[in-house]
């Protein structure tokens, strides 16, 4: 809905490539001048950027609801993701039968093999002495384990991640070939998201796709095709992503600071903290998106029932009221309310997995390769923020004493 004569108006979007080259300063630009303000991207919709009222937002599902999608605009793999395109009392039923999948002491059982296969990936480019951070190892490690807890299997990590990296990268792409293409890569997946499902009504096994194809919901019925892929494409997506883009950033920033990298080599207990931190900052998941279901106030603005918000993560997180100094990477920060992993009924159902496989790597790559120099020259950051701050490209080297 058009804003109203007082209404603060931007040209923000998160999928431009000036957001991307300079994320901090546009924050900071939105924090500061334009706390709630109408973009005249994307068709239209708010974004909602200071830590009280993206907090606020999150809380009341019922006005700023999830049933159109959480991305804006909806995302080309499809937007009907389950549960997240659902509020509750749906979104409840399905998050019932997957959360066994993915609470700490799930993971905690599958540390083991987690930590087995990062040291496959690792250890042996230590030995080569150099390799790119990105190719080897942030898109090998999270796809693969989650390809293998869905029940697809670890080893077909690069036919998946081949056929999500135009998508990711081009979310609001209206090219024709690029759409075209896109269109292609989705139909893919949604034939090995169904073949799999098919499989394992046939005949069941010990995976999570054993449990979602066969009366999940224990009402009596099948999910239909349409569920089921809300339901793949997101667990396959939201897998690869955001721990890959966090990995990353870790790389960068302790190549940066060897002092903190030799503070978490002193004591690895120290580095889930440090996780929480770079999480922060830079942002895995740059934003969520909600559909306005009643008019309401929010930041001294009027929003009407019908428009679109983002609500600004990257910008909360950084909102100097709550952080201080926000933008310095400080591993001994408080981060308990930090919201980088969402907020309220919505929060991300595979933090602890997240968690679990970026402590690992990075404990694999402070053991295997302590000396590790990134080439920050040759270093390329996305131009594509829309979805997380990620990095394109961090080729490294191994230092030996």
């Amino acid at each position: 809905m058009p804003p109203g004569q007082q209404t603060r108006i931007t040209d923000f979007s998160h999928h431009d490539s000036a957001f991307a080259r300079d994320p901090f300063n546009t924050i900071t630009r939105l924090l500061t001048d334009e706390p709630v303000a109408w973009s005249t991207k994307h068709d239209g919709f708010w974004v909602v950027n200071r830590f009280d009222d993206v907090t606020s937002a999150f809380r009341d599902y019922r006005t700023f609801s999830s049933q159109r999608g959480a991305a804006i605009p909806v995302l080309n793999l499809g937007g009907d993701h389950i549960p997240v395109s659902m509020d509750p009392p749906q979104h409840a039923q399905y998050r019932k039968v997957l959360n066994p999948w993915f609470t700490a002491e799930a993971i905690a059982a599958r540390e083991d093999g987690i930590r087995a296969f990062v040291r496959e990936v690792i250890e042996p480019l230590a030995k080569v002495g150099e390799w790119d951070f990105v190719p080897d190892v942030a898109n090998v490690v999270p796809g693969s384990v989650i390809l293998g807890i869905i029940g697809f299997g670890a080893q077909r990590r690069a036919e998946f991640l081949s056929r999500m990296e135009l998508a990711m990268s081009h979310q609001a792409s209206t090219d024709p070939d690029t759409v075209e293409q896109i269109k292609r890569d989705k139909e893919w997946i949604d034939n090995e998201i169904l073949e799999l499902m098919r499989a394992r009504r046939a005949k069941p096994e010990g995976d999570l796709m054993s449990v979602l194809a066969n009366d999940p919901l224990g009402d009596g019925n099948e999910l239909t095709d349409e569920q089921m892929l809300g339901v793949g494409m997101l667990l396959v997506l939201a897998g690869f992503h955001t721990t890959s883009a966090a990995f990353a950033a870790m790389m960068v920033h302790l190549s940066k600071h060897p002092d903190q990298r030799q503070w978490l080599i002193e004591d690895f207990g120290r580095i889930p903290a440090a996780i929480e931190e770079i999480i922060r900052v830079y942002s895995p998941a740059t934003a969520e998106g909600r559909y306005v279901t009643q008019d309401v106030e929010l930041g001294g603005e009027t929003l009407n029932a019908g428009d679109m918000v983002l609500l600004n993560i990257a910008a909360a997180n950084k909102d100097p009221s709550k952080f201080e100094d926000p933008f310095h990477v400080d591993f001994q920060r408080d981060n308990r309310r930090a919201i980088s992993f969402g907020w309220g009924v919505h929060r991300c159902l595979g933090q602890h997995l997240a968690k679990a496989i970026l402590r690992i790597e990075i404990e694999t790559v402070l053991e295997s390769m302590p000396g590790y120099v990134v080439d920050l020259e040759k270093t390329v950051v996305s131009d594509a923020m829309g979805i997380g701050f990620v990095h394109d490209a961090v080729p490294a080297r191994l230092v030996r004493p």
